[in-house]
């Protein structure tokens, strides 16, 4: 529902009118001159003289209603003399802008944060600083952890280390609210070095002509490297951040990225022919993220 905030009668000469609203129906001001002004004359008027009158209508409303048409004022008189109908010409449109009057600015909640905790099977080996974030993204991380040390034949005797390089971060656009953390290592091995193992098993794989052979190498990698284990377990345990409106390169995309993103997603690669200039900088965004995570996981809730 819209409201009149105020409603002013005014001539050329920038002088406010004896009434606040004669000769224009209530109804067409509310509905029709919303966001528009008095087209000034070309010809200042003779001083001492009234060359037009014409209404400043100010009004609230709700964000994307239609304006359809334009109200012309009934003929207005000064001294019974009548005049042309008013040109009004549009400008745009005014809105409320939500500030309450008089309220002190209350500061953003400050969100707790916790650091990552060992496990059963797992044993984070990284100072705590390193690992502090959300609780919900502590939790998430700490379920995976366990399952996959579980999965892989850890024991609390011989647990898998696992090493953070970085959670909360103040500035930081992927973890400037402590709703990220980097995964630096596993097992004795950073995850470069993991990749590179991976790298190298994969070339042999592909000079093998048997394809039996060839495709019980890549699952016996895919059983050995940790890395790339603990990414697929990542990725299936699912629930990762998407925010339409963060950090350019992250916008839209789950935030899961590490050594393998260009081949298993969840951004995989992307191949556009002939791409416009949008598509090319969606394209930079993406050969960026793949380059600033070849040595860790990046993983946000």
């Amino acid at each position: 529902m819209r409201q009149v905030v105020r409603v002013l009668q005014v001539r050329a000469d920038g002088l406010l009118g004896p009434d606040s609203a004669d000769g224009l129906d209530e109804y067409d001001m509310l509905r029709e001159l919303a966001g528009y002004i008095l087209e000034q004359p070309s010809v200042p008027p003779l001083p001492g003289t009234v060359s037009t009158w014409g209404y400043i209508v100010i009004v609230t409303g709700p964000f994307g209603e239609p304006e359809a048409g334009m109200a012309v004022p009934m003929q207005p008189s000064f001294d019974r003399v009548h005049h042309k109908p008013l040109q009004l010409r549009p400008v745009g449109r005014l809105v409320p802008v939500a500030t309450p009057q008089g309220q002190p600015e209350v500061p953003p909640a400050v969100r707790s944060l916790r650091p990552v905790r060992s496990g059963h099977a797992y044993r984070v080996t990284s100072p705590p600083a390193r690992g502090l974030v959300t609780p919900e993204l502590a939790e998430a991380l700490e379920t995976v952890f366990e399952r996959f040390a579980h999965e892989r034949g850890f024991t609390p005797e011989q647990p898998l280390e696992i090493r953070l390089s970085r959670g909360f971060k103040a500035g930081s656009p992927g973890h400037g609210e402590g709703r990220a953390a980097d995964i630096a290592a596993l097992g004795g091995k950073s995850l470069l070095e993991w990749k590179q193992e991976w790298d190298q098993a994969m070339a042999t794989a592909e000079k093998l002509s048997d394809p039996q052979q060839r495709a019980e190498a890549i699952e016996a990698e895919q059983k050995h490297n940790l890395g790339y284990a603990l990414y697929k377990t990542l990725q299936k345990h699912g629930g990762w951040r998407v925010d339409p409106r963060g950090w350019r390169p992250y916008r839209g995309v789950m935030q899961l990225f590490g050594p393998w993103t260009a081949t298993e997603g969840p951004w995989n690669t992307m191949q556009i022919k002939n791409p416009n200039a949008y598509q090319q900088q969606h394209l930079a965004d993406q050969q960026w993220v793949f380059q600033a995570h070849q040595d860790h996981i990046h993983v946000a809730r």
